[in-house]
């Protein structure tokens, strides 16, 4: 029992209100204690129905809920059973299913060593004789970028806030870790009292820089590179935990529960119209993708890639962006030698050749953002975005950029489109309806002065 009260932090009412976990309303209370929840790894334990009915007000509210810690499932259920303007909840927590402890872990990647690792472990030319060779290839390619950032990483367990300190400050906590060990040693009071006056200059002087880099980082601010508005985000950016789902049978608190709340929301909404509004006109767009895959466009014309044209959208694409479900950054595609740009360049060629985008390449990580102010109990009323392979996306680029070349060739897309047209916008369509409209008009006054 002592156990358990340990980690079941508080259940009660707090006078608190907040949009995780009472509908629409919000108050200081309710802040707090949601940014507190947030920030230390606690589970919140609401039920989906209002636990205070007011009686000067038509507004009800969930006052009442739980705050569960090193705990996954449970669940809260408003009970209708008192007269009073109050309702009792009643709480089922399952003690067998507890939650590790969150650990801090600095990784740090030697890239000079990733780079020697690679150019021996994939070979400049893939064997790819099928369809079915493509995966396989593009496996072996993302196992092996996978392996060499293992083998050139190092990992460190930070137990407290990671700093970089100055050289000056790190030689004295090496020579007072020194100093103590030897008072352990000798117990001779002389080296206690200077490691102890050590620790004390020690904790002034890392007080003294982590002031003087706070300023200089706030000085260094400014409105040309952003910075400002970079940092003003991330102060008021706050984590946002997703409460329990309420699905078609019932509220869901594990991950995987609402996993598969989200999955069904996203299966119900991505589906096709049962009532189309031409049917001859996707008749014929069924025959002439069928036309296009029966006979397709000879080999011959199909422009190739080069490792060149692969360099050069390596060195464009942003290190920072989200890895896809093949965990491959960004930052280690800038920094691949030659034999795997080679390597990347042959199976992208086999793609072009063979009218074929790996199967690999399709699949996504799915990640639900809450739309602003909606109740986030509801699967639907969260917006899902998808993480692909960022190597997918070099090919997808290339794909476009012959796309874009066919058009201009045979003068495809008309010129009064400017969406999604490079050097085209909407001051471009708005420049030229009012010279058409312009001239519309002195079209009209000619010709009535012909007339008169």
């Amino acid at each position: 029992m002592q156990d358990l009260l340990s980690k079941c932090i508080a259940v009660g009412d707090f006078n608190a209100k907040h949009r995780a976990w009472s509908s629409g309303t919000w108050n200081s209370n309710g802040t707090i204690i949601h940014d507190y929840i947030c920030n230390n790894n606690l589970i919140l334990l609401a039920p989906c129905e209002p636990t205070h009915f007011p009686n000067h007000s038509n507004n009800p509210s969930t006052l009442d809920f739980g705050i569960l810690k090193n705990f996954s499932s449970g669940d809260a259920n408003s009970i209708n059973a008192l007269s009073s303007d109050h309702n009792p909840v009643s709480f089922e927590i399952d003690i067998n299913v507890n939650l590790p402890a969150i650990s801090k872990i600095i990784k740090t990647t030697n890239w000079s060593k990733f780079k020697q690792i690679m150019s021996t472990s994939l070979p400049g030319n893939p064997n790819i004789q099928n369809i079915k060779d493509f995966d396989e290839a593009i496996t072996k390619l993302n196992s092996a970028i996978l392996t060499a950032i293992n083998l050139a990483s190092r990992s460190k367990l930070i137990n407290g806030n990671y700093r970089k300190l100055p050289p000056n400050i790190v030689k004295k906590i090496t020579l007072r870790n020194q100093i103590r060990k030897r008072w352990q040693q000798t117990y001779d009071p002389r080296y206690r009292r200077t490691a102890n006056r050590l620790t004390n200059q020690i904790r002034r002087e890392i007080r003294d820089y982590d002031q003087e880099s706070w300023k200089e980082w706030l000085m260094s601010l400014n409105q040309e590179d952003n910075s400002i508005y970079i940092a003003a985000r991330k102060f008021s950016r706050k984590y946002i935990q997703i409460p329990p789902i309420l699905d078609t049978d019932g509220i869901k608190y594990t991950p995987l529960g609402k996993a598969n709340a989200f999955k069904f929301s996203l299966e119900n909404s991505f589906q096709t119209n049962p009532e189309p509004y031409d049917d001859a006109h996707i008749d014929e767009v069924n025959r002439a993708i069928r036309r296009y895959i029966d006979d397709p466009k000879p080999s011959s014309n199909i422009k190739l890639t080069s490792p060149q044209e692969i360099l050069s959208l390596l060195k464009r694409i942003n290190p920072r962006k989200a890895t896809g479900p093949d965990g491959i950054p960004n930052k280690a595609l800038k920094q691949i030698p030659t034999n795997v740009i080679t390597f990347i360049t042959k199976i992208c060629n086999k793609c072009l050749l063979c009218n074929y985008f790996p199967t690999i390449w399709k699949t996504a990580h799915i990640l639900m953002f809450p739309k602003p102010r909606q109740n986030r109990k509801l699967p639907g009323n969260y917006r899902p975005i998808s993480l692909l392979s960022n190597i997918g996306k070099i090919f997808e680029k290339i794909i476009l950029s012959r796309l874009k070349e066919e058009c201009h060739e045979l003068s495809i897309i008309p010129n009064e489109q400017y969406g999604y047209r490079a050097g085209h916008g909407c001051i471009h369509q708005l420049l030229r309806v009012a010279n058409t409209v312009t001239q519309g008009f002195f079209t009209t006054n000619s010709t009535l002065e012909e007339y008169s």
